[in-house]
């Protein structure tokens, strides 16, 4: 038996056919990307990231200090698991008052390792609120030696080795940047 089907029902057909799998397709990659970044337990250098990256260069963040001063810093954010692989590798300088500010998508023990990084570092490991609950002070460069948070991490700030020491940083004192939801977006 042989069917036919004037020209433009045919035409429909297709076109609704088209549609469909371009639809299914798309949504079919989107639920992908969701998974692009495996979770682990524990880490060498950072793989997953938050759903919406913020990666803006020059953000201003601020740390409070028990004493109540404030110290402004700007920041690089590493967001995906690209950024966060990079990190601060292969770079011979930072100005002071700079770093990198690497988001997660949710609070755990973090590890990282100063494998080519050129430069000493002051790694700081943040809860979700800003808060600083670790400092691992002068990571040595070029250092495969694992370097994990205390507790769960949100965030981890790398700032140039010695300078928390050197400003007074200490665990306990807060950070401020619209991530931690604990400032108005600039």
């Amino acid at each position: 038996m042989k069917i036919h089907l004037p020209k433009i029902a045919l035409r429909h057909f297709c076109l609704c056919f088209v549609l469909t799998m371009f639809v299914a397709l798309s949504l079919g990659a989107a639920q992908a990307e969701d998974y692009a970044h495996p979770q682990v337990e524990e880490e060498i250098v950072a793989q997953d990231a938050p759903v919406q990256s913020r990666n803006v260069q020059n953000n201003e963040m601020r740390i409070k200090m028990a004493n109540g001063e404030e110290l402004l810093f700007t920041v690089e954010l590493a967001v995906t698991g690209a950024e966060q692989e990079q990190g601060l590798m292969n770079r011979t300088s930072m100005p002071l008052e700079s770093g990198m500010l690497f988001l997660f998508p949710e609070e755990r023990k973090r590890t990282f390792w100063m494998k080519d990084t050129l430069i000493p570092l002051d790694i700081l490991f943040l809860a979700r609120d800003g808060e600083i609950h670790h400092i691992h002070s002068m990571a040595k460069p070029q250092s495969e030696a694992l370097i994990t948070s205390e507790a769960s991490s949100f965030a981890v700030l790398e700032i140039n080795g010695g300078q928390a020491d050197k400003l007074g940083i200490a665990v306990g004192d807060k950070v401020f940047h619209p991530v931690f939801r604990n400032v108005l977006a600039p």
